[in-house]
């Protein structure tokens, strides 16, 4: 049971770990792109990210 829980733990850890990542990338992106841009990026993903 425990290995289960941990294998769980870390597969579900990676998923976000992947996820960052390519919201990093997708940042990173945007910013090279359109730098004009940023800030408006920079706000719009820490007001989605805000806790509600």
């Amino acid at each position: 049971m425990e290995i289960s829980f941990g294998r769980d733990l870390a597969r579900s850890l990676a998923l976000m770990l992947l996820e960052l990542r390519a919201e990093l990338d997708e940042f990173a992106y945007q910013v090279e792109h359109h730098p004009d841009a940023a800030p408006t990026a920079v706000e719009r993903c820490l007001t989605s990210q805000a806790p509600r």
